[in-house]
This record gives structure tokens, C-alpha cells and sequence, in this order.
């Protein structure tokens, strides 16, 4: 019988599937503006910009030129299907409200979008960000960078915010009736597996949280992480070790929360990595696989809800 990691977890190919009905792809689109956090305070730790801003989006595109440039090059490999805009990269709710609303508008006017999706930072989300992304009338999904509950882990990241302003913006979010997922990252340094699972424990017990990313901690050259790294300060896991955590910690997320991403990757730009995080996203998949099944694992078994 095949093995289908669907079949354990609940993905994000097979929510979108259920949600629209078709095959729907992510749009990867940027608002190019600088992440405010790493202007005026050195930004987090981990953070090379290099490594999540596209070719197209690197290129200071309009809108208009970033879809024209990226929806051809996703059709030739995915076919014909509609996308969600993606505003992925930076902190995408920062800026001024009108200029944002602009660049939102243009991305959703293109025939292919159909719904939109923002990535941003837990203290830049309040009352206005929110009365705009609900004006849209289209489906709209706001990702929030909480990456653990752990105030202290959050100040190792200078990650500039605390626990509490990542609550409120979720709840903020729920509330208003935007889809919340949150980014985690697994495998910060001075964790362990039982503070990892209290994150993943209050993930499941949140009710407004619809959608997770899993992010392994990847050490980028030109970042204080590396520096750290470099000099003895701190480890990482590696990937094998990781896929272990990441499997083991897969039970106590809550069976209806969608999975979205469960590794970071650096595609376009490996020789930034430093570490054994260079390998290939398929390669790491098919053994997270083969971990979850000698293991039995299965989404929320250990949380009341299962995969629905």
C-alpha cells in the first residue's frame, strides 16, 4: 500500500483542494519594503535576506511586472490553475495603509488570483491592518511570526517582540474572521523537545489558529547566528535530527490545523547556508515519510480533535 504523508497529516494541497475545489498554487509577490525590525534594531538573528526574496522580487518589480514575470514560470511547471497572491517575504503589513491597499489591490485584480495571503510580525498587526484585509472580498490568510511561546528564546532571536503581543495579534485576527496561520521554528537553541511541545500545546489549544509553517533554524552566512556559530556559542540540529523532532512533536498539533510548510529550504540560493541544510526538499520529505510510518504517527493523536 502506498505510503501517502497525507494520509498522516493535514497539508496544505489538500486543504486548498477542499477549499477551492481545483489545484490552487501561492504567488510569491513583495511589497518592497524593508523589514522595519532589521532597520532599526539589527533585525533577527537568523535573518539573511537573501534567502527568501526571489529573483523577480529582488528586482524592485511593480506588482504588475512581479506577476507577469512569476505567474509564467509557475503555469509551465503547475499548468493552468488560479493563485494566491502571496505577500511573503519582509514584513508585509509594514508601511504606510494606502500605499499597502494599492499594492494589495493590484495583485488581486490580476484574473488569476483568487485569494490572498500575508506574512507579517506579531507587533505589526492592530485595529487598521486588520479593517483592511477584511475589506477585500476574497479569501485572506494572515501569517504571524510567533516562532515559540518562550519569552527568553524570543530575546535570544531578537525577535524584538514577546509572547503576549503574538497572542493578541492572533487573537486580534481570529476575532475579526481573517484565516491565522503561525510560523514556528523548531530547534532554537536552549530548547528542548518539552518546550517545543508547549508551543505546539498552545498552537492546538488556540482557537483562532487555522494553519502552521515548521521551520527547521537554518544558519545563513552574514548573520549573527552564523557568527555565533562560528565561534562555539551555539548547535543546531541537523536535518536527520530534526525530521525526528518534527515527527515526534506532529501528534500533539490538532488534527484540523493545516500544515503549510514542515521544512525551510534555500532553493535559489544553497551557498548561503552553512551546515547540512543544502540537501534537497524531496529528500527530506520522503524520509520524514518513512519516520511516520515505522513510527505510527498521525496528526492531533495525542490532542482531542483528529485530521478532519
Amino acid at each position: 500500500m502506498e505510503q501517502r504523508l497525507e494520509d498522516r497529516i493535514y497539508t496544505y494541497s489538500t486543504y486548498l483542494k477542499r477549499k477551492y475545489g481545483r489545484k490552487v498554487f501561492r504567488v510569491g509577490l513583495s511589497t518592497g519594503i524593508i523589514c522595519p525590525h532589521r532597520i532599526n534594531r539589527n533585525g533577527c538573528i537568523f535573518c539573511n535576506p537573501n534567502s527568501f526574496t526571489g529573483e523577480y522580487q529582488a528586482e524592485n518589480l511593480s506588482i504588475e511586472d512581479q506577476l507577469e514575470k512569476a505567474i509564467p514560470l509557475i503555469t509551465e511547471s503547475c499548468g493552468d490553475i488560479d493563485l494566491l497572491a502571496y505577500f511573503q517575504d519582509e514584513t508585509s503589513t509594514a508601511g504606510n495603509l494606502s500605499e499597502l491597499k494599492k499594492k494589495f489591490t493590484r495583485a488581486l485584480s490580476h484574473p488569476k488570483i483568487i485569494g490572498l495571503v500575508v506574512s507579517t510580525r506579531p507587533d505589526y498587526v492592530n485595529e487598521e491592518i486588520i479593517k483592511l484585509l477584511c475589506s477585500f472580498d476574497i479569501p485572506v490568510t494572515i501569517e504571524i511570526g510567533l516562532q515559540t511561546i518562550h519569552n527568553k528564546n524570543l530575546e535570544f532571536l531578537n525577535r524584538g517582540h514577546d509572547f503576549e503581543q503574538s497572542r493578541k495579534a492572533i487573537e486580534l485576527c481570529g476575532k475579526a474572521g481573517l484565516e491565522v496561520g503561525v510560523h514556528l521554528i523548531i530547534g532554537i537553541p536552549g530548547e528542548n523537545f518539552e518546550n517545543m511541545k508547549q508551543t505546539i500545546r498552545f498552537v492546538s489549544s488556540n482557537k483562532y489558529i487555522k494553519q502552521v509553517k515548521f521551520h527547521n533554524l537554518m544558519i545563513y552566512k552574514n548573520t549573527k547566528l552564523a557568527e555565533m556559530y562560528k565561534n562555539g556559542e551555539v548547535q543546531i540540529f541537523d536535518i536527520e535530527d530534526y525530521i525526528k523532532i518534527l515527527g515526534d512533536l506532529i501528534p500533539y498539533l490538532r488534527g484540523d490545523i493545516v500544515i503549510t510548510r514542515l521544512f525551510t529550504s534555500n532553493i535559489l540560493n544553497t551557498n548561503l547556508t552553512i551546515g547540512n541544510f543544502q540537501g534537497n526538499k524531496t529528500k527530506w520529505m520522503n524520509s520524514l515519510r518513512k519516520y511516520i510510518y515505522e513510527n505510527n504517527i498521525i496528526q492531533g493523536s495525542e490532542t482531542v480533535k483528529t485530521i478532519c
